[in-house]
């Protein structure tokens, strides 16, 4: 769904997604999997402008879903050297992740934006602290952005 205010001063949107996925894994199953498992996954957010110079968007997402060990493992096959699993793995198998963005934009001139954006975790694969078994937690994988962005 999506919303959106056109006017001289003022550009607002309000926007949402949802995707829902049913699996059926019948021929995996026979390896330790779960038969059927799911996956949801929703994303909201409001972006605004101001003259069409200045403007941010605030967003929220979340991931859920089956639990499922082989499909989300504690330890990828195999081990990276250094033994350290990464950011791939889940130390209860769960996919779950939550959190949120910040985005401030300025367009100088028309084809050009700067933009730094920031994401947040406050759940990642399944956990907020020592989600994948070696101590790494959600907030770990919060990440910031910074953008100079040409169009021709």
């Amino acid at each position: 769904m999506q919303y959106q205010f056109v006017a001289d001063e003022h550009l607002l949107t309000l926007a949402g997604t949802h995707i829902h996925e049913s699996m059926t894994l019948d021929a995996s199953a026979a390896g330790g999997t779960n038969p059927r498992d799911n996956l949801s996954t929703t994303r909201l957010w409001a972006t605004y402008y101001y003259r069409r110079k200045i403007g941010g968007t605030l967003g929220l997402f979340s991931t859920t879903g089956s639990t499922d060990p082989v499909l989300y493992p504690s330890v990828p096959a195999p081990l990276p050297p250094g033994g350290n699993p990464g950011v791939v793995v889940s130390a209860n198998g769960s996919p779950d992740t939550r959190g949120w963005i910040a985005e401030v934009n300025y367009l100088p001139w028309l084809n050009v934006k700067i933009s730094a954006q920031y994401t947040a975790y406050s759940k990642f694969n399944g956990g907020t602290s020592n989600y994948d078994g070696v101590g790494r937690n959600a907030s770990g994988n919060n990440a910031l952005y910074l953008l100079l962005w040409f169009a021709y």
